[in-house]
């Protein structure tokens, strides 16, 4: 089952001198919700404005927190994304790339049509968050989960 997932973005995580323009949606899967289910990320999208010089495109800025052990299952993205380890560690296999741990500081990207098979945070203990610059269509979902 998919769900459309509401996002809800508080004063305080964004501050513009406009009034924010509908945010683009993320699709959520339902896979991970079983009672051994692993503590799933925590999505907001921080900001998305449309991408100067390019008609039709748009860039987003979306952070995820991951929780110790967290993790999202396989999805793709609606365009391209640049990831920044904002925190932590995360584990993460994507553009046909082996698993690999990326520590905080780390960056990797993802080209559009690609699946990201998983990421996750691999400690029991700690925190960890990234930082998701997508390019992407107007009105292009963020992030479908596949099943």
């Amino acid at each position: 089952a998919v769900l459309l997932a509401g996002l809800s973005l508080g004063a305080a995580t964004i501050a513009q001198h406009d009034a924010a323009p509908l945010l683009p949606n993320i699709l959520c899967s339902t896979s991970n919700s079983g009672p051994a289910a692993r503590p799933k990320s925590i999505v907001s999208v921080l900001q998305s404005k449309p991408l100067a010089g390019s008609p039709g495109k748009w860039v987003s800025t979306v952070l995820v927190k991951y929780p110790p052990l967290g993790f999202t299952a396989r999805h793709v993205h609606g365009g391209d994304v640049t990831v920044f380890v904002l925190r932590g560690v995360v584990r993460s296999e994507h553009a046909n790339l082996p698993p690999a741990n990326y520590p905080m500081g780390s960056t990797f990207f993802e080209p559009f049509g690609t699946t990201h098979v998983f990421i996750e945070n691999p400690s029991a203990t700690e925190d960890a968050e990234i930082l998701a610059v997508i390019i992407h269509d107007k009105d292009a979902e963020l992030t479908t989960y596949l099943e």
